[in-house]
């Protein structure tokens, strides 16, 4: 989810993790989008910052695949309301980005495989959504409404 082809998904705090066209203008095409190469290749900042998470043991790495326990997720997420909703944003972007979307009322099932590995994320970020926005703590933006609409699909 940190290599979004789309690479303004990563604008903001996650800035670090995108590909550099001043290091190299391939990793880049035209309309911020990573090329397939940058997307297997991550930033050399992505990358150490990998390695420091893994070497705390706050995630697992399997090959190109990262796991970070939810208590861990929810330990560092955020340290106030600002913080939360930001936190939220950036994870309901990632998502998006990395869900197929439904087009012209076309249903998603040619997609089911993709579907099935992102849609526990949605029902996550639905759930904490549910949990804080009784409260006031958390708005629903962009990017969550229509995550959760492609997840419907």
């Amino acid at each position: 989810m940190f290599l979004p082809r789309n690479q303004r998904a990563l604008d903001g705090p996650l800035a670090y993790c995108k590909q550099d066209p001043r290091q190299d203008p391939t990793y880049v095409e035209g309309k911020a989008r990573a090329s397939l190469f940058g997307v297997a290749t991550p930033s050399p900042a992505f990358e150490k910052t990998i390695d420091e998470l893994f070497g705390k043991e706050l995630i697992r790495k399997d090959r190109h695949i990262l796991s970070i326990h939810r208590v861990v997720q929810e330990a560092v997420s955020y340290h106030n309301v600002d913080d939360l909703q930001e936190s939220f944003d950036i994870a309901s972007r990632l998502v998006y980005e990395q869900f197929p979307k439904q087009v012209m009322s076309e249903s998603l099932y040619k997609e089911w495989n993709v579907c099935q590995e992102y849609i526990p994320h949605g029902v996550h970020l639905s759930k904490k959504y549910s949990d804080y926005a009784r409260s006031g703590k958390l708005k629903a933006h962009e990017f969550f409404v229509r995550l959760l609409s492609n997840c419907a699909w």
